[in-house]
């Protein structure tokens, strides 16, 4: 049995808190990609958030049931000005958003970003869709959900 699947939600949550805290951040935790799978599939208001662009679901790859919701535009990478109101469209901030970018960075702004606008369930998943490069300069095999087995398809 995966040592994630043994555990509670409320440990996933708490795991997840205790990064976050220890690393001065002010949303409610960052937890791995198989904590993020695991409530996805226990906690009826668990809902994935991927900040991605468009061309990075269309080329990438993509978790099904997630909500797509850019935190910056294609192409420059520019702020999404529609960010707010399109999260305030699709959940509550009584979700526990589980969000999701290329490798943790945007997903991590955007978890800041909500937690100052009072939603106080954000999860910034950690190594995000694609994790750092490996030696080879390639995403996908370190760390994240493509490396951690997770299920993915292409657009």
């Amino acid at each position: 049995m995966n040592m994630t699947t043994a555990m509670s939600t409320a440990e996933i949550l708490e795991k997840a808190h205790e990064r976050a805290k220890a690393a001065g951040k002010r949303h409610a935790g960052d937890m791995t990609p198989e904590e993020a799978h695991a409530l996805l599939r226990e906690h009826p208001d668990a809902v994935l958030v991927d900040v991605r662009s468009h061309p990075e679901l269309d080329f990438v790859g993509m978790i099904e049931g997630g909500k797509h919701i850019p935190w910056q535009n294609y192409p420059g990478m520019t702020p999404n000005p529609d960010f707010d109101q399109q999260i305030k469209k699709e959940v509550t901030p009584n979700n526990i958003l589980l969000l999701l970018c290329r490798t943790g960075g945007r997903s991590l702004a955007a978890a800041e970003h909500l937690a100052g606008l009072g939603y106080h369930h954000c999860y910034n998943i950690l190594g995000g869709f694609e994790g750092k490069q490996d030696h080879q300069g390639q995403r996908g095999k370190v760390e994240g959900w493509k490396a951690s087995g997770l299920p993915w398809k292409h657009k």
